[in-house]
């Protein structure tokens, strides 16, 4: 009998929040920095801050008022090297500027 391919998606799925939560990919970025770092191959003489936001597809509606038009959601603010590498990332609430978590980033630097 053929599959829908929904319960393998489900699957997936919970093996990749598994590995989120274990801290797998984090680890592993450590380990490719570092094999970049080892090889001399990131740009150092540059970096690049920049946000992307993530829409809450299920989230409330914003309100009419200024007050009560926040963006519902979530930004991730990753740091690049020359070259585009990505060096750090972490995640806000969709309203935070970059400029505000500029010194995270470079305290998150490898």
């Amino acid at each position: 009998m053929a599959s829908s391919g929904r319960s393998d998606c489900r699957c997936r799925c919970r093996r990749l929040d598994r590995c989120q939560g274990a801290g797998v990919f984090d680890q592993l970025h450590r380990v490719l920095l570092g094999v970049l770092i080892a090889a001399g191959e990131l740009d150092w003489s540059r970096a690049c801050v920049d946000g992307d936001h993530i829409h809450a597809k299920k989230g409330a509606t914003t309100g009419p008022s200024p007050v009560a038009r926040r963006k519902a959601g979530s930004k991730h603010h990753p740091i690049c090297d020359g070259r585009g590498t990505p060096l750090h990332v972490i995640m806000t609430a969709a309203n935070v500027n970059d400029v505000t978590r500029t010194l995270n980033f470079v305290d998150g630097r490898p």
